[in-house]
């Protein structure tokens, strides 16, 4: 991982030292330790909720008039 992050310093240029590429590099793989729990999680039998609190809103052409 360290040596990813010195390839990407280098590419950009963005001068990273030791210390700040060993820091990215832990947490890095935090995240990906946070990641992969994630993928464990089965949502096979749980239903959406974008669809549950979508209201439908007339558009200006389709409100009654008086």
């Amino acid at each position: 991982m360290e040596e990813q992050i010195r390839n990407l310093s280098a590419r950009y240029g963005w001068h990273l030292s030791d210390d700040e590429v060993r820091r990215i590099a832990a947490e890095a793989r935090v995240q990906e330790q946070v990641l992969e729990r994630l993928k464990e999680v089965d949502l096979g039998q749980i239903r959406p909720v974008m669809g549950v609190f979508k209201t439908r809103r007339a558009g200006a052409t389709g409100r009654r008039r008086k």
